[in-house]
C-alpha cells in the first residue's frame, strides 16, 4: 500500500474523510487531518477478535468513530453527508455485497468527493486458483442485500485458499498441486454450523484483478447502481498482490444516461493491462504452437499422408461442387 497514491489525489489536511477498516494501519492518521474511523466492531472488540493474529498490534489498534453493521454507512456517521473522501484498504474483497456497499459509501460523500480503494490482484495471493467474481454472483448478493458472507462465499474462500508462502511452494510446487487446508466435506459442516448460527465469518467475498475490477464497475454503472466515475487505476509492480483503484462522486442532479456517460468516458482513457498473457503464458502458448506445428510436419511427411493424398484431393473437388451447388439460385 502506497499512501503517495492516496495523497496525490485528495488535500487531507483541509478535507474531512472516512477510513474503513484502519485496524492498526491507517493510511490517514488523525495527526495528519480530519479523519474519523469505521470498523463493523468497537477498539475493544477488535483488540479481541486480533488477540492471536501475529501480524495486527493490537495496542495500535485505532479507536473507532463509527460502527458499520446492521446499519447503512449514512446511518452510522449521523446521517450527514460531509464527507471529501473515504479510504478502505483491502476492505473492498470483504464486503457480502459489493454493490449496496459502494452505493452506502456514495451516500456519504459529497459531489466530487473521492473513494480509494486498495484491493488484492488475485493473481497473487492465496486466491491464485479461485475464479474471479462473477456477475451473477454479483447481482445476487444486491438483490438480497447482503450483511454477512453467506456459505457460498465462505466456502469458496477455504476451498480455494493456498498459502503462496508455505514450504511446498517455496520449494517449486504449483499452487494447484497443494491440498486445500480443509476437506471439501469439513468445510460443508464449517458452512452449515456457520448458516445456522448466523455467526460473521471475515472472507474474501469477491475475487478480482485490475481488468476485472474495471469490470464489476462497468455492470454497477450499467445497473444504474454506481454513481461514480472512475478516478485513477494503478496496477503495483507484478506480484506486489494489490492494485489501488479511486472513483470520483458524480452529482445528484445528473440523469441516469449522464452518470452513464461519465463512467464509460473515465474508463475509456484506462491504460489495463493485457492480464491473460504473462510471460509464462506467453512462453506456453509458443511452446504449443511449437508442438502443433512439430505434429503437423511429422502427419505430412507420414507415408499414409502421401499415399492418401489424392484422396483428399477428391473430397476437397467434391465439396467445392457440392458448396457450389448450395449457393446456386434456383432456376
Amino acid at each position: 500500500m502506497d499512501r503517495a497514491q492516496v495523497l496525490a489525489l485528495i488535500d487531507v489536511a483541509n478535507t474531512r474523510g472516512l477510513e474503513i477498516g484502519a485496524l492498526n494501519r491507517p493510511v490517514v492518521t488523525r495527526d495528519m487531518g480530519p479523519v474519523e474511523y469505521v470498523d463493523r466492531a468497537s477498539q475493544a472488540e477488535l483488540q479481541r477478535w486480533y488477540a492471536a493474529n501475529d501480524e495486527v498490534d493490537v495496542a495500535d489498534i485505532v479507536a473507532v468513530d463509527h460502527i458499520w453493521g446492521e446499519q447503512t454507512l449514512l446511518e452510522s456517521v449521523g446521517g450527514e453527508r460531509r464527507y471529501q473522501y473515504l479510504i478502505a484498504s483491502h476492505v473492498i474483497e470483504h464486503v457480502p455485497d459489493l454493490f449496496g456497499w459502494l452505493g452506502e459509501i456514495a451516500a456519504v460523500l459529497a459531489d466530487g468527493g473521492i473513494a480509494c480503494f486498495f484491493a488484492p490482484d488475485k493473481r497473487y495471493t492465496f486466491d491464485v486458483l479461485r475464479q474471479t467474481s462473477t456477475e451473477r454472483e454479483l447481482v445476487d448478493a444486491y438483490v438480497r442485500g447482503l450483511r454477512r458472507p453467506e456459505a457460498r462465499q465462505i466456502f469458496d474462500h477455504f476451498y480455494g485458499f493456498r498459502d503462496l508462502g508455505s514450504e511446498a511452494i517455496r520449494n517449486g510446487a504449483a499452487p494447484r498441486d497443494v491440498a486445500a487446508d480443509h476437506s471439501p466435506r469439513e468445510l460443508l459442516e464449517f458452512c452449515r454450523r456457520v448458516h445456522a448460527s448466523g455467526e460473521y465469518i471475515d472472507t474474501h467475498c469477491w475475487v478480482f484483478t485490475p481488468r476485472t475490477m474495471v469490470e464489476t464497475l462497468d455492470l454497477a454503472s450499467r445497473l444504474d447502481a454506481l454513481p461514480f466515475e472512475i478516478a485513477a487505476l494503478e496496477s503495483m509492480a507484478e506480484g506486489a498482490g494489490e492494485f489501488f483503484v479511486a472513483l470520483r462522486r458524480l452529482p445528484d442532479d445528473l440523469s441516469v444516461d449522464a452518470r452513464r456517460a461519465a463512467f464509460v468516458a473515465s474508463a475509456g482513457v484506462l491504460d489495463l493491462p493485457v492480464e491473460d498473457l504473462t510471460a509464462s503464458k506467453i512462453d506456453a502458448l509458443t511452446r504449443r504452437a511449437q508442438a502443433a506445428e512439430q505434429r503437423v510436419a511429422a502427419i505430412e511427411a507420414s507415408t499414409s499422408w502421401r499415399l492418401t493424398g489424392p484422396l483428399r484431393r477428391v473430397v476437397m473437388l467434391l465439396r467445392g461442387v457440392r458448396g457450389a451447388a448450395d449457393g446456386a439460385s434456383p432456376s
